[in-house]
């Protein structure tokens, strides 16, 4: 997919009023309606866990049965060695899914399957060593995220973070993703726990590369001056027009480090001139959003102005801050809004984005402006 750059306008579309009174006007009244009922849906920490896979533990914690099992030599025939959750026992045979290949001699890890409640399908979660099987019983025992409270989160993260390094790819690979979604908040609450030395040796070592991001993250947190000079030296590499990998993850450990006096910057160099690519826009806002959601080493109320002063700049990107605004109920973009609704430049999911603001917005103006996007007037 081309990634394009504000700089180059996109033509004024022709029969604006026509298109607004056809199918798409149906696609917007969908639109804003599903974002209503998604309204709060997001990641716990984006910068360390875009995309938010089912980590090992969401689908042990979701089964109604999981397995630690065999394959024969062709893979044709499944059967279970330990069971880890529900019924079952050793030696029956799982029907319902096929490997491909076979394991190579001398392996004895077992395969990790799990079968989901609602849909009634066997997953294979990776490989394990057998003698983990009293800790994955254990991880499927654990509370839904959508439940756990500021503590739950934090003891949470105090059981996995020790768990990053180790040798085992499965236990590593379920400690990352589970701390990298956790909130902020939860990883700052367990700073001691975080050896800053380490996780600066980790961030260059390509055997850590698929947790490069939440290292970064966590130097941030658990950093100290000389950190400093690590996180600016990656970010000078971050020029305009480069990868915006790990972007989010070195902006936020930059404000972590060194605080509200780095905003400025960010506001400058990422979201308020033209440089920067949507997707390294996209990267800056995620850091202030992370941060925006905590409140505390940058507040939140510094943010909002970073934001609304981003609205007016990057009209087209506006949409991007509407679910932080409209989550935090700040409520001081409504009229910006109101005004470029009206137009007809502003990209779609900007345009949803910002409508679902303003559908929620309690300011004068608002939902009239709503119905008025609806009416396709």
């Amino acid at each position: 997919m081309k990634v394009s750059r504000e700089g180059d306008r996109p033509p004024r579309r022709r029969g604006c009023s026509r298109v607004w009174r056809s199918g798409a006007l149906r696609l917007v009244r969908a639109a804003v309606f599903a974002a209503g009922l998604l309204g709060g849906a997001a990641l716990a920490c984006p910068v360390c866990a875009p995309g938010a896979p089912l980590t090992p533990v969401q689908a042990l914690i979701d089964a109604d049965r999981a397995v630690l099992a065999r394959s024969d030599g062709g893979g044709a025939e499944i059967h279970v060695e330990q069971v880890l959750k529900g019924p079952g026992a050793p030696g029956e045979v799982i029907d319902g899914i096929r490997l491909e290949g076979r394991a190579a001699d001398g392996d004895t890890r077992a395969l990790l399957l799990a079968r989901d409640a609602i849909g009634g399908q066997w997953a294979l979660l990776g490989t394990i060593d057998p003698r983990h099987a009293e800790w994955l019983r254990g991880l499927g025992a654990l509370a839904p995220a959508a439940g756990l409270t500021v503590e739950g989160w934090r003891d949470r993260v105090a059981g996995f973070l020790p768990l990053l390094g180790s040798t085992e790819p499965l236990v590593a690979e379920t400690a990352h993703g589970e701390v990298a979604r956790a909130p902020l908040g939860a990883m700052r609450a367990n700073r001691a726990l975080i050896d800053a030395a380490l996780t600066a040796r980790r961030i260059e070592d390509p055997a850590f590369a698929a947790q490069r991001s939440l290292n970064l993250l966590l130097l941030g947190i658990a950093g100290g001056p000389r950190d400093i000079d690590i996180i600016e030296r990656l970010l000078a590499e971050k020029v305009p027009g480069s990868d915006p990998a790990d972007a989010a993850a070195l902006l936020a450990a930059d404000l972590e480090l060194r605080g509200l006096s780095r905003l400025p910057t960010i506001e400058r160099e990422w979201l308020l001139g033209q440089r920067r690519a949507p997707s390294e826009v996209q990267a800056a806002l995620i850091a202030l959003s992370v941060h925006g959601a905590e409140d505390t080493r940058v507040p939140r109320d510094r943010i909002v102005e970073t934001y609304l002063r981003f609205i007016e700049a990057r009209p087209s990107f506006a949409g991007w801050v509407a679910q932080d605004l409209a989550t935090w109920q700040v409520w001081s973009a409504t009229q910006p809004y109101i005004r470029l609704v009206a137009t007809p430049d502003v990209p779609f999911s900007s345009r949803i984005a910002m409508l679902n603001y303003l559908r929620l917005s309690p300011e004068p103006g608002a939902r009239a402006a709503v119905e008025r996007a609806l009416r396709g007037n």
